[in-house]
């Protein structure tokens, strides 16, 4: 556990009791401050290690900060009402990555690097950490990806911390400093909370903002916001691609990773095979592995043990998971493709798909599944907004309603199993309607793919 000391004898309100907040609760309590917990449910507010205080009926003037939980809205469409409390008292709304940064001065040196996207983050956050732990680095991830960041246990001096950061946590963080900060790409999503694509983009360029003059920032350029940001920043800036060559950065064309950090691509030096990793599968991961490499090299692992550390890498559940195979059939998991980008990356990465897809639909349009509806041989439509799918399926691909998800893998799993193909969830939407989060829905999917695997009958 991380200890923070800045709020000693001081008065802090928690609001919201889950993973981080409870994190919070015990780093405030270990480092001297009384914490006030609040939860609006009831089952959360029995797990708080301090009997829980009514924020609503505090007085916030005697309040040092407000630490709440990432999913608590700031601004839009408008601020918590707790938020709006804190606002006018002048109490700061902070999250746990700026308490993590309050307690740095008391761990031993290390350096942070901080990851954010749209798509990829948890893969990359994870993957990097693999490769320096391979390499004989003391690392470690955590944050966003499921670890708190102050329920850690201090790395010695010289460790790395690898901190996955959500646009929400972004925008509770104001003075962490990272070292190396990683954004892989932008895409439409969270602007129910951001209420604008601009307000999105914003959150995200918060993770170089936080960053010194000497920090390193390493960039997605394969779409316009991250090249807008990687031609704008002061810092040192890195490029990465997954679409083709560039120059002073670091690509992957046709699965093959190349290094032109030192100039133009002309003069690249060419690496070696990516998709040697079981786990990394997909031209997606080519991005992520074009990040990890980087960022690896900048923190001075040496360039031919890098991907033999990819090799060695197993994965993250719900991300593009393989599930196990029969008779053919290929089973995989990508429930964490809960938005149209990421869904359009699991489609790139296979052919004679069986596309079980569905759920709450967030976005406005499906027309980028265009290029790829040919992988795909049928749809098996979940969820609240199947007729949306179903809408746009018409006369591009035959589709069925399944409803459940249990009956979309028992279909989907009897269609493939005639020619063989793959099996592939990957809803493209919000778990909400039918799950508590994308990880119960994965299971889910586990679960009935694995009773098919042992049966060997669909």
């Amino acid at each position: 556990m991380i200890e923070v000391g800045a709020y000693k004898d001081q008065k802090v309100g928690v609001f919201g009791l889950a993973r981080s907040g409870l994190a919070a609760c015990r780093a405030l309590t270990g480092g001297g401050a009384k914490v006030l917990p609040w939860d609006d449910d009831e089952v959360a507010r029995a797990a708080a290690l301090e009997p829980p205080v009514d924020l609503y009926q505090e007085s916030f003037e005697a309040l040092a900060a407000l630490i709440v939980s990432p999913g608590v809205p700031l601004t839009f469409p408008e601020p918590h009402p707790l938020v709006k409390k804190a606002q006018v008292a002048g109490v700061p709304v902070l999250g746990d990555m700026e308490l993590f940064e309050k307690a740095r001065n008391t761990l031993p040196v290390h350096r942070l690097v901080a990851v954010t996207g749209t798509n990829g983050k948890s893969t990359t956050t994870a993957l990097l950490a693999h490769t320096l732990t391979e390499n004989g680095l003391d690392a470690l991830g955590a944050g966003n990806i499921g670890i708190p960041v102050l329920d850690i246990t201090p790395l010695p001096e010289g460790g790395v911390y690898v901190f996955e950061m959500s646009s929400f946590q972004l925008d509770l963080t104001e003075s962490l400093e990272p070292e190396i900060a990683i954004l892989l790409n932008i895409s439409p999503d969270h602007l129910d909370r951001h209420g604008s694509m601009d307000g999105y983009v914003a959150a995200k360029q918060r993770v170089f903002d936080l960053q010194t003059r000497d920090g390193v920032a390493i960039i997605g350029i394969d779409d316009l916001y991250g090249r807008r940001l990687a031609a704008a920043l002061s810092q040192k800036v890195i490029p990465i691609s997954c679409e083709g060559p560039l120059d002073n950065g670091v690509y992957v064309v046709d699965g093959i990773l190349y290094d032109a950090m030192a100039g133009p691509a002309k003069a690249a030096k060419t690496i070696g095979e990516v998709g040697h990793g079981r786990a990394l599968r997909g031209k997606h991961n080519g991005q992520n592995a074009a990040a990890v490499y980087a960022a690896a090299r900048e923190l001075g692992v040496a360039a031919e043990k890098i991907l033999p550390a990819f090799q060695t890498f197993e994965g993250l559940p719900h991300r593009l998971e393989i599930v196990g195979e029969r008779d053919g059939i290929l089973f995989i998991n990508d429930s964490k493709a809960s938005n149209t980008g990421s869904a359009l990356r699991s489609l790139e990465a296979f052919e004679n798909i069986y596309w079980i897809v569905g759920g709450l639909f967030k976005e406005e349009s499906l027309e980028m599944f265009m290029p790829v509806m040919k992988n795909v041989k049928k749809a098996f439509l979940i969820g609240e907004d199947d007729s949306i799918f179903a809408d746009f399926l018409a006369g591009k691909a035959d589709f069925e309603h399944c409803g459940t998800l249990d009956s979309a893998v028992q279909a989907a799993a009897a269609g493939a199993r005639e020619k063989g193909g793959v099996v592939l969830l990957a809803p493209a939407c919000a778990s909400f309607d039918q799950f508590k989060n994308f990880e119960e829905r994965g299971e889910v999917f586990r679960k009935a793919a694995l009773k098919l695997i042992a049966g060997g009958n669909a």
